[in-house]
Formats: structure tokens, sequence, C-alpha cells
């Protein structure tokens, strides 16, 4: 079978081509974020047995440990509530796209455009989460019958879930440029595949035609510049220099 592929085209006419995760995948990253929230929950659970055997050693009458006891049902019924459902959208916010399961998986959400997930995207395919997970796993049935493997969540929100494969071709560049603290860059609006198709072009350039490669960098430039809110000006006077930064920006970042 043909891995499935989902192009994006920029204004800029940059091409980013994204592999979805696969059916596999995100069930075994559902599963190990699943067992991840259980576990909390059996963690908050503990510790509200435990408080009440302290307050039952105390001796307290059976009115007042019959009322810790509604507090403590109470409380772990809300935390529990907050863990199961705040576990994915707290995680996702976070790491812009991934859980602890996404991660140890290597895939990742995204806007289906190819930008990194917002927050108001997180929370609505996270909402329709316990739709998803029900009726009979439509949710299942809905990444089976869609081309783009989105659930009904990832329908609602426009997201779709994608491959993060390691890369390696950020080895053998030879990068001239230096970061300085005039250098505004936020990495992190850079997603992986643009960084992919970024690496590329620095590690293959010198192999490229005279009056082919700058075309193409000015080209990956104008992409970035326009995605970082940069001044015109001073990326044109050096696209390859600016290219070379945002690689830098975004390895310090990733890095943190």
């Amino acid at each position: 079978m043909a891995i499935p592929d989902y192009l994006i085209s920029t204004p800029e006419n940059v091409d980013l081509h994204l592999e979805f995760a696969g059916l596999g995948n995100r069930i075994l990253a559902c599963v190990i974020d699943t067992l991840l929230s259980y576990l909390m929950v059996v963690v908050v659970a503990g510790a509200a047995y435990g408080i009440y055997r302290i307050l039952e050693t105390f001796g307290f009458s059976e009115t007042y440990r019959e009322w810790v006891t509604i507090m403590l049902i109470a409380g772990f019924s809300f935390v529990s509530f907050m863990v199961i459902f705040g576990y994915f959208v707290f995680f996702e916010i976070l790491w812009r796209g991934q859980t602890p399961g996404k991660r140890v998986v290597g895939i990742r959400v995204i806007e289906s455009n190819g930008q990194p997930v917002s927050g108001s995207a997180v929370w609505i395919r996270n909402l329709v989460r316990s739709l998803d997970e029900s009726l009979f796993l439509i949710g299942l049935l809905s990444m089976l019958i869609d081309r783009n493997e989105r659930r009904l969540g990832d329908l609602a929100a426009n997201t779709i879930v994608i491959r993060e494969r390691p890369s390696h071709s950020s080895e053998n560049l030879q990068l001239t440029a230096t970061l300085s603290s005039e250098d505004s860059l936020d990495a992190g609006l850079i997603t992986p595949q643009e960084y992919e198709i970024l690496t590329n072009f620095l590690r293959r350039r010198k192999m490229m035609a005279a009056t082919h490669r700058p075309e193409v960098a000015k080209k990956l430039s104008e992409h970035f510049r326009i995605k970082l809110n940069q001044d015109e000006a001073q990326v044109a006077n050096n696209p390859e220099m600016f290219l070379e930064k945002i690689v830098l920006a975004y390895r310090a970042r990733a890095e943190d």
C-alpha cells in the first residue's frame, strides 16, 4: 500500500509533503496516553484514600467522617475528570500538537494548512473526543473513511495528524551565520516539515546550478520572511544567511 501523502502549496510556491500518522500509530499513541492519564487518576485516588486514612486515625465522629468522605469523593471525581480531559489539551498546547504518547510514537497534530496547531483547535478536537470514543468508536470509523485519516474532532477543528520522521538533513551543514540579540526569530512557528525543506536546501545548495541556487534561496527566504514577520530589506541582502539563522534558531529552541 502506498504511503498516504498530503501536499500543501504555500503562496510562495513552496510545496510541503506531509505523511499521515497512520491508523496504527494513532491507536498506539492513544493507548499510551490513556494508560498514563489513568495512572494519574490512580495516584489521585491513592492520595484521597491516604488523606481519609490519616483523618480516620484521629478518631473523629461518624458525622465528621461522612462529611470528609463526601468531600473526598467529590474532589476525586472533579480532579479525575480534569486529568482525563485536560491531559490531551494540556500537552497538545504545551508541546504544539504532541502528547507523551504522540511523542513516543513520533506523530503530531497540525493545522490542515501546515501551520502549528492553535489553542482553539486543540480545545475543539478534544471537546469532540468523547463523541469519537463513544457510539461504537465512531472516530475510528471516520478515520477509515476519510481520505486524510481524520476523526470527527479533526474534522471539527480542521486539523490533521502527521508522522514526524527523524531528520538527518541537518548533517553536513556548513553554516557561517551566527545569532545575535538583534535576531528576533520565533522558531516555534516553523513546522518540522518546513525545517526539513530548509536543511535539505542548505545541505545541497553547493550542488545546485549557479543560476538556480539564488532563485530557490529567494523563494524560501520570502516564505519564511512572511511567516516570521521579518523586515524585507534585511532578508533581501543575504537570503541564505537569513535561512541559516532560522536553522540556528530552530536548533536553539529544540535544546531549551
